[in-house]
This record gives C-alpha cells, sequence and structure tokens, in this order.
C-alpha cells in the first residue's frame, strides 16, 4: 500500500505533556524531593510518587503540614523549571508530530502544568509551532480529569470531540477525553511502570495503547477504503 494511499482516522490529536511528549516524570519527582526537604522532610522516590504524585496541593499541604498551597506550589515549581534543564522529547515525537502536520492534522496540548515550564520548553525543542493551541493550568478552572481543558482546546483549534484523539499517559487524561467524549489513546512506556498501574490505566478502557511512538501512526492510519 502507498503510504500516500493512507489518511488518518482523526482530524485533530490532542496531547498531554508530562510523561507524554517528555519523559518528564522522574524530573518532577526530583522537583518534590527538593522542594519537600526544604520544609525538612525526606522522601524517597516512591514515598514521592505514592504521596505526592497526581493528589491536590492542598492534600500534600495537610497530610505534611506545609505552611501553604503556595509556599508548596513555588517551592515545587522552582524544582520543576531546574530540572527541566535536562528535559527531552520521547523518541519518535518529532517524526509522529511531522506525519500529523503533512497531513494537515490539528495539534493542540492539554496540560496541568505551569505555562512558563511548558512554553520554555516547546520553543528550546523547536515545536512551539506546531500547535494550534496550548492549554495550561493557567488557562483553565477546572484541571484534568474535568473535561473542561479539552473543551478549551477542541475550541481553539475549532475541532469537534468526534473527529478527535486524546493521548496521554494518566487516569486523568483518559477521564477528561472520556467525559468529552474524545477518543482516548495511552501512552505507555517501560519507564511507567513505576508511576502507574497498567492494569489500572488499561480499566479505562483506551482506543489505543502503545508502548514507544513508532507505534502510534499505524494505528491513526486507514486505507482511503476503510
Amino acid at each position: 500500500m502507498d503510504p500516500e494511499e493512507l489518511s488518518f482516522k482523526y482530524s485533530a490529536i490532542l496531547f498531554d505533556f508530562d510523561g507524554t511528549l517528555t519523559p518528564s516524570l522522574p524530573l518532577w519527582l526530583k522537583a518534590y524531593q527538593l522542594a519537600m526537604a526544604q520544609f525538612g522532610i525526606k522522601m524517597t522516590g516512591d514515598e514521592v510518587i505514592q504521596s505526592c504524585f497526581y493528589r491536590p496541593w492542598q492534600d500534600v499541604v495537610t497530610e505534611f503540614e506545609l505552611p501553604s498551597v503556595q509556599h508548596l506550589e513555588v517551592k515545587v515549581l522552582e524544582g520543576v523549571e531546574e530540572a527541566f534543564l535536562e528535559a527531552i522529547l520521547f523518541d519518535g515525537v518529532m517524526q509522529t508530530l511531522d506525519e500529523c502536520r503533512r497531513r494537515g492534522t490539528k495539534l493542540a496540548i492539554v496540560t496541568s502544568s505551569v505555562e512558563r515550564v511548558v512554553s520554555k520548553f516547546l520553543r528550546e525543542n523547536n515545536i512551539h509551532d506546531y500547535f494550534g493551541a496550548v492549554i495550561v493550568a493557567d488557562h483553565v478552572t477546572r484541571h484534568k480529569p474535568h473535561p473542561e481543558p479539552v473543551y478549551l482546546a477542541l475550541k481553539n483549534i475549532k475541532m469537534q470531540a468526534h473527529q478527535s484523539l486524546m493521548v496521554g499517559d494518566s487516569s486523568a487524561d483518559l477521564l477528561a477525553a472520556h467525559a468529552a467524549a474524545v477518543d482516548k489513546a495511552l501512552f505507555f512506556p517501560e519507564d511507567h511502570h513505576r508511576f502507574y498501574n497498567f492494569e489500572q490505566l488499561k480499566s479505562h478502557d483506551p482506543h489505543i495503547i502503545f508502548h514507544d511512538y513508532s507505534e502510534l501512526l499505524p494505528h491513526l492510519r486507514v486505507t482511503a477504503s476503510a
């Protein structure tokens, strides 16, 4: 089959950022460890994952009796900005973005990270212009798993849910996509076994599961007669 005879199933693809475009989960882990150490709390990596990851700031502040959400957020984001000096793209992301752009697929980012971290990374990796919308924590009042950021991304790139796919690595991504009636793809590289329960993620019934970006494009292509 000539590749030119293939088309994409989706007119738009929404990508999560952390753990999806960049292998940044270890960087967030390091940032939390540095931040908590400034409050006199030493934590192992596994303790950070269990007690800090994927939880509201307020829950962490309450559990560890920290001064305030603002204090914790400032310290963690300082650590993230320092740690992100090491951030890179996952292998295969550039080829995927290039192929999507060549075929006219609209792209967006939907993340709960803050704008200054995301924008700097996109600029430094020369991929900012690939995305018609970059929805960050600063842009919404309700974060994933609420569908608000997904709805905003679709509105900004002028696409409908049934035309779109959300690519993410967490339950929050899959739940937000489901709530917005967007198809969902689970990215689960080998390193993510430390951070997630694969069977739990599979229970959200993703339409696509892939472990390497080389696997994603074949899932997106359909024959002209399909």
